[in-house]
């Protein structure tokens, strides 16, 4: 049971919302990440903010994902069911479907890949990586009909448009020309796209306010 709890209204008053008004407001994922949020047998609290704060946490979730495997060339995605999973998040699943348990594991292993990616371990951010797609298939999050290839194609769309802005932006600064290095940084940013020089060259990701 979802109940809803804003600023004239809580959970005392029996006030509640159905899964498919959510659906209105945010993607399948986003929704059924929230409605993992809670023990399936617990009443899970609904505010204005919990779609919000749910899409956050499923981009930074997918963000890693997406910068691993550029790095990694995809190579779990065809089987990742096969793949392990940590301790933490099987004994998690194991206690009666424990689901914010297994979630804090997820996060726990996105919040490593992302420092190992930082640390140059390609190692350890090889084994987040797997670990991370095991678990996002466990729980459903993969297998949202239609948003998977939707965005997917998006994605790709995408990744050819930034990668070809970060091109020019690198030939720019071959040149020294750093008046249109900055220009073009500028313009990325304005689109709500980040960008991080490092060792092996500019990486992005999108950024969350």
């Amino acid at each position: 049971m979802v109940t809803y709890e804003g600023e004239k209204m809580s959970k005392s008053v029996g006030n509640t919302v159905s899964p498919e008004e959510m659906l209105e407001l945010a993607s399948p994922r986003v929704v059924r990440y929230y409605l993992g949020q809670a023990q399936y047998r617990s009443i899970l609290d609904y505010r204005p903010t919990s779609l919000q704060e749910a899409a956050a946490a499923v981009e930074r979730i997918y963000g890693f994902i997406a910068k691993a495997s550029k790095k990694f060339g995809g190579e779990f995605a065809a089987h990742p069911e096969s793949s392990p999973v940590p301790d933490a998040f099987a004994a998690a699943m194991d206690d009666d479907l424990n689901v914010p348990q297994a979630l804090g594991a997820l996060h726990e292993t996105v919040r490593a890949g992302n420092t190992a990616l930082a640390s140059g371990d390609d190692a350890g951010a090889r084994q987040a990586l797997q670990a991370v797609m095991a678990m996002t298939t466990v729980l459903g999050l993969n297998d949202v009909r239609g948003e998977v290839q939707e965005n997917s194609e998006i994605a790709q769309a995408l990744e050819v448009l930034v990668e070809a802005q970060l091109q020019a932006r690198a030939d720019a600064r071959a040149n020294k020309d750093w008046a249109a290095s900055d220009a073009i940084r500028d313009t990325l940013a304005a689109a709500g796209i980040a960008v991080e020089d490092g060792a092996d060259g500019a990486s992005w990701s999108l950024k969350r306010d």
